[in-house]
């Protein structure tokens, strides 16, 4: 089952019909009352996460559903001008004189860096201190092939195994590990969701997060 596609944009339009949807999916599937709060939250997060990275953009937001499987997806295309460059960049770069922002915070940075147009001077982004968010990385991300996927079951299994963490880093790996892991503890999303993913193709943003209640 597929729903209906439900237009968001930044300003608050859309959402109580995406919140609706869910809701009648949560129905479709048979879910109990905890199981269909929790798929409201993550659509909740879902919305949110897009709704703070940018100004006015729009969004299609839907659900896929098969039994009690559920995939919510959320895709954007974002035409980059100037004052939406200005934005990214704020984005991108707001972790560096700020205090622990949390798991989604950190994945809404990784996105608004990924989201940055191919051959700019870049500089202040490259010291974003991302940490071991670029575990999730199902590649190195580089702006010259313009692509970018990231998921939540690669990040968890990277911290896990503690391999591919770059060179770079000045953190201490430890202390970083286990902040990371802090996050994730923390988060709505980390501790609901089966798994997040997230595709940036030129423009195009696509994030899914995957809950199966069987």
């Amino acid at each position: 089952m597929v729903t209906e596609v439900i237009k968001i944009d930044n300003h608050g339009n859309g959402v109580k019909q995406a919140l609706s949807v869910t809701e009648k999916a949560a129905e479709y599937g048979e879910l109990d009352h905890k199981e269909s709060i929790r798929l409201r939250l993550l659509s909740e997060e879902l919305i949110g996460l897009m709704r703070g990275i940018a100004g006015d953009i729009s969004s299609d937001f839907w659900i896929e559903q098969s039994e009690k499987d559920y995939n919510l997806h959320l895709k954007s295309e974002i035409f980059m001008n100037q004052e939406l460059h200005k934005q990214f960049l704020e984005v991108a770069t707001s972790g560096q004189n700020s205090a622990v922002k949390g798991f989604m915070g950190r994945l809404r940075e990784t996105i608004a860096v990924a989201l940055l147009p191919a051959g700019g001077d870049y500089s202040s982004v490259q010291n974003v201190p991302l940490g071991f968010m670029t575990l999730g990385n199902a590649d190195s991300y580089q702006h010259s092939v313009n692509a970018y996927m990231w998921s939540l079951q690669n990040y968890k299994e990277s911290l896990d195994s503690d391999e591919g963490t770059s060179d770079d880093v000045e953190e201490d790996r430890s202390e970083l590990k286990r902040a990371a892991w802090d996050e994730l503890e923390k988060s709505v999303v980390a501790n609901i969701a089966d798994d997040v993913k997230v595709s940036v193709k030129g423009a195009e943003v696509e994030i899914v997060i995957n809950k199966n209640f069987g």
